[in-house]
């Protein structure tokens, strides 16, 4: 089989829509924050955006012919996989539309259809939303803050605030944004022992008409699958002893990537439209600004 000379920079797009990795809100049935009118507030108490900056550490981006668990041994993985970007320490890369990071030098893959996209990242990732609205909102910050420019406020946003911590502040007259920050520990509801599952197979979703089905595991700081030691009491996971430091998503691509003698190049978009909601408080009246979420990561291979 021959290898094919590709690309060897990926742009950050913004039209494609294929690959959900988390979804804390059902994203696809909430209203845009743009469509809201006057000083309506969506149903549901929640609108979406899209972050100015997310920020992800990835270490490794690969295409392979077979799905890759936490279990594949590396030899096996290494006869499935054609890895397009690796690196031990990882890099940062902003996922917004128009960002671009270098993939490995004198990249190129072998000839052959590639059903699976792989991708390991950081647990912690950081995340800017801002969003004017037409009428002054109120958010309910400690000395509660008032405008129609609302922003992240360099919070962390992984569990729901408490009274009089939004992760979200307004402003009469501009912005000031500042990353809010979150983690991925956990994955999915607790099960029948209370305990969290950290892996977990996604139903078939289907996006703007486009299905696809991810498998999401969490792994600890040696890349083995970290289990057994979060409870859940309340509504606050207790993490135990393990070290979560990595997510690895492996994706059944909607269409497979064919590499053939007459391939020129490997497209990769990433799409996080609509990837952030502002979330409105209920206890009051449903009006005041109370916390700030990210929806879900997508992405499509295709080559040309």
């Amino acid at each position: 089989m021959k290898n094919i000379k590709l690309m060897k920079a990926l742009t950050v797009f913004s039209a494609a829509l294929v690959f959900q990795i988390f979804s804390a809100t059902g994203a696809q049935a909430v209203p845009k924050c743009s469509t809201l009118t006057g000083g309506s507030i969506p149903a549901g108490g929640e609108c979406l955006t899209t972050p100015t900056s997310l920020i992800f550490k990835i270490y490794e981006l690969s295409l392979c012919t077979k799905p890759v668990t936490p279990t594949t041994s590396a030899s096996e993985k290494a006869a499935r996989c054609q890895t397009l970007f690796s690196s031990s320490t990882g890099k940062d890369v902003d996922l917004t539309p128009g960002s671009v990071f270098n993939l490995d030098a004198g990249l190129s893959l072998t000839e052959g259809t590639y059903t699976h996209g792989l991708l390991k990242m950081n647990v912690n990732y950081s995340m800017k939303s801002q969003f004017q609205f037409l009428t002054t909102k109120r958010a309910d910050t400690t000395a509660a803050t008032n405008g129609a420019f609302c922003f992240s406020n360099g919070t962390d946003i992984t569990a729901a605030p408490s009274a009089g911590s939004a992760q979200m502040t307004c402003h009469a007259s501009a912005f000031s944004t500042v990353a809010n920050t979150g983690n991925f520990k956990t994955i999915g509801e607790p099960d029948s022992d209370s305990t969290f599952q950290m892996n977990t197979q996604s139903p078939t979703i289907v996006i703007n008409g486009v299905s696809a089905s991810t498998n999401l595991y969490i792994l600890d700081s040696d890349s083995t699958l970290s289990t057994g030691d979060v409870t859940y009491s309340g509504s606050t996971p207790s993490l135990g002893s393990n070290t979560r430091t990595f997510i690895l998503a492996d994706q059944t691509l909607a269409t497979p990537v064919v590499v053939s003698p007459s391939t020129l190049g490997l497209d990769i978009q990433f799409n996080v439209t609509g990837s952030s909601s502002i979330l409105f408080d209920p206890g009051g009246s449903g009006t005041d600004i109370d916390a700030n979420t990210f929806n879900g990561l997508l992405f499509l291979f295709s080559a040309n």
